[in-house]
């Protein structure tokens, strides 16, 4: 009898731990065709929906910048929804004029604002100090394009994408940029989804920068009204701490870009990666492959395939030193920060770093409760608004405390800690919870279209759709020895960065 028990309880295991795999197998029968010119279509049918979620990815973000321009990425996704030649115009034939004036005055604006360098360069640490801020020449060259600019904006209709996808049915018209890509996604309804091509690939090619400058004090105002926030500039300065050379630490954009930006800048930032060998449609709901592809190939398929986009550059130079950050202020709570670099997806390791965050924040959270740390604790990927990249990041270990006077007390049980994990292993049940916690997450992903759709497009800018299931997959079989592991390689002095939070010196 007890062999008989132990022999059924054996086989109720397996038959759990099988049905608990094929629950996660992560296969979501994406399905894919590559038009000639390069443009990338990806389908997951669900032929009883009658919705479809539709969304375009083009690999192009802050990471494509340059210094003076930064934020420039997002300011283009901004521009690109002010409409086309055919979408927002009254008078397309009298604005093309203007628009051709606006190009020399802006080009003539450019050059004198190159002869004038050395007049108006900031010379002073504090922006103090200038010869002067403009010369007379300058200011003509503004004021005309003001002048043509509002000539333009008399010819155009607010926001005509969005009235014509809210007049068919279209619903979550959201646009976002990040480091590394731009995206522009809808849910319609499935036998609307003409409408999604039609207009998406008249923004890919045909965008009109109009209202340029109302729209970069848009940009403004969404800035500042992020560095209100007391944790916006110190979570800048761990970023630049921990990054020396990689635009994945840049935030969007210095107070002195936002005047730089030009129509030129952003114009060759669009011809260079909104081409179609750049570009993935994704669509999820109630349509097929087969009929999508005529669909496609009808709007897009004209376009000829363009130079490929310069590979990013960017490398950080091996780290060589801990670095430190101490800041001081009344407005944060005080707090610990220790950061490591770490790989992006792609590399084997990174997947193993999201069963690390979430199984060692809540071991060290126990561990300084115990030492008497009143304080809360979490470990995140962030970097400027994004978690996951295809370029190194960082894994940031956060405790936020209650009294600053705990602060030296806490860095010291936290880094104990970290080093004792090298040679012994956290608890294989931890790292259970862990995998569990990770799998009922991406399942509210998968189960939501919208969420699914921009993981997949997420995955194919970062490094290739495909990478998606063998990553979910690798952290479902992360053991405690791979935790230790990545602890023991990537947990090191030279590649740590520690930020603390105090009071005002005044107060010292």
């Amino acid at each position: 009898m007890r062999l008989f028990c132990q022999a059924l309880i054996i086989f109720s295991y397996l038959i759990l731990s099988a049905a608990k795999a094929q629950d996660f197998d992560y296969d979501y029968q994406i399905r894919e065709h590559i038009l000639d010119n390069g443009l990338r279509l990806l389908v997951i049918e669900r032929p009883d929906e009658s919705r479809v979620v539709s969304k375009i990815f083009t690999d192009m973000g802050a990471l494509n910048e340059t210094p003076g321009q930064f934020g420039s990425a997002h300011f283009l996704e901004h521009l690109m929804f002010k409409g086309t030649p055919t979408l927002g115009s009254r008078d397309w034939d009298r604005e093309q004029d203007l628009h051709r004036q606006i190009e020399v005055a802006e080009d003539a604006f450019i050059e004198a604002l190159n002869r004038a360098r050395n007049d108006t360069r900031e010379r002073g640490v504090f922006h103090d100090y200038q010869h002067k801020t403009t010369t007379p020449e300058i200011e003509e060259l503004r004021a005309l394009i003001d002048s043509l600019n509002r000539q333009v904006l008399e010819l155009n209709d607010e926001g005509p994408m969005k009235k014509w996808y809210q007049a068919y049915g279209g619903t979550r018209l959201t646009a976002t940029t990040e480091q590394e890509y731009m995206k522009f996604d809808l849910d319609l309804p499935a036998n609307r989804v003409d409408l999604f091509l039609r207009v998406e690939a008249d923004r890919m090619r045909n965008s009109v920068f109009r209202n340029f400058d109302a729209e970069r004090m848009v940009l403004l105002e969404q800035r500042l009204g992020d560095l209100n926030r007391p944790e916006t500039d110190f979570r800048e300065a761990m970023n630049s701490l921990v990054g020396r050379a990689s635009m994945v630490y840049v935030p969007e954009g210095y107070a002195n870009d936002f005047d730089q930006y030009t129509r030129r800048y952003e114009r060759e930032l669009y011809e260079t990666y909104f081409v179609p060998n750049n570009t993935t449609l994704i669509f999820i709901g109630g349509v097929t492959l087969e009929e999508m592809v005529p669909k496609v190939e009808k709007y897009f398929g004209h376009m000829e395939r363009r130079p490929e986009p310069a590979r990013y550059q960017g490398r950080e130079p091996l780290p060589s030193a801990e670095k430190r950050l101490n800041w001081r202020s009344d407005d944060l709570s005080p707090r610990v920060e220790i950061r490591y670099q770490i790989p992006g997806v792609g590399h084997p390791d990174r997947p193993k770093f999201d069963v690390l965050a979430v199984a060692l924040a809540d071991h060290l959270q126990e561990v300084t409760a115990d030492a008497g740390i009143n304080g809360k604790l979490d470990i995140n990927t962030r970097v400027v608004h994004t978690t996951r990249f295809g370029v190194p990041g960082s894994v940031n270990v956060e405790l936020i405390l209650d009294d600053h006077v705990q602060v030296g007390a806490a860095e010291s049980v936290l880094l104990t800690e970290l080093n004792r994990l090298k040679k012994e292993l956290l608890a294989a049940d931890d790292i259970a919870f862990a995998r569990k916690k990770l799998r009922t997450q991406w399942h509210r992903t998968a189960v939501d279209p919208n969420a699914l759709a921009f993981q997949i497009g997420h995955f194919e800018v970062m490094d290739s759709w495909r990478t998606m299931q063998p990553y979910l997959q690798a952290r479902d079989e992360t053991t405690a020895d791979d935790i230790r592991a990545l602890v023991d390689k990537y947990f090191i002095g030279r590649n740590r960065s520690i930020g603390t939070v105090m009071p005002a010196e005044e107060r010292q």
